[in-house]
């Protein structure tokens, strides 16, 4: 038996894949319990050093070819970002052994009615992180020291520190972990298409 028949069908297939691939972030995007729902995001520090963090996925277009997080705007990730919008994203999907890699040019969004529309969606324990008074990072002598204001009558406590991102995908990349073989392939965006290739894994 050729070892071909041992793969998923839409391992084998550069559109079927990466198909697959945006299926599994828009899914990840509205699944809190999705493995890829929490990305490592790295961007480059003001000493040229790489940094990574955890951020979660809140929206995957995958005609515009972006995905959104959102973040305190007085994180240093934010600065680096101002500084440098180029970024990496990572994760994997147990389930179906896939890595999914991605390089992207992060947008801050600005539109003050965007911000409220969005910010107006979010349950309250997702405003929460937004209410501590003190910008992320801080150094404290103890955790007592870590305050959150109320969330106020308007509910809007903590809006001036809320920010949103958009990663415009440059490149994306799958590799499919197999006991037959790993498969990877690059899609790279060509006019607003991501075109692919296999890669050796």
């Amino acid at each position: 038996m050729s070892k071909k028949n041992t793969y998923d069908d839409h391992i084998l297939d550069l559109k079927k894949g990466l198909d697959f691939a945006f299926g599994r972030l828009e899914k990840a995007a509205k699944s809190r319990d999705d493995d890829l729902h929490l990305l490592v995001l790295a961007t480059i520090d003001s000493q040229f050093n790489p940094q990574a963090r955890t951020v979660v996925i809140r929206e995957f277009d995958k005609d515009n070819l972006s995905l959104r997080f959102h973040t305190d705007s007085r994180s240093t990730k934010l600065f680096e970002i101002s500084s440098n919008k180029n970024i990496s994203l990572l994760g994997y999907d147990s389930k179906n052994k896939l890595q999914i890699r991605i390089s992207g040019e992060a947008e801050i969004i600005k539109k003050d009615k965007i911000l409220k529309e969005i910010w107006g969606k979010m349950y309250p324990m997702s405003r929460e992180c937004y209410r501590v008074t003190e910008a992320p990072g801080k150094e404290v002598n103890t955790i007592d020291e870590v305050i959150f204001d109320e969330e106020g009558k308007d509910g809007n406590n903590g809006f001036k520190n809320f920010s949103v991102v958009n990663c415009h995908i440059t490149s994306l990349e799958t590799l499919y972990l197999h006991s037959a073989g790993h498969i990877r392939c690059l899609y790279k965006n060509n006019n607003k298409e991501l075109v692919g290739k296999w890669i050796v894994p």
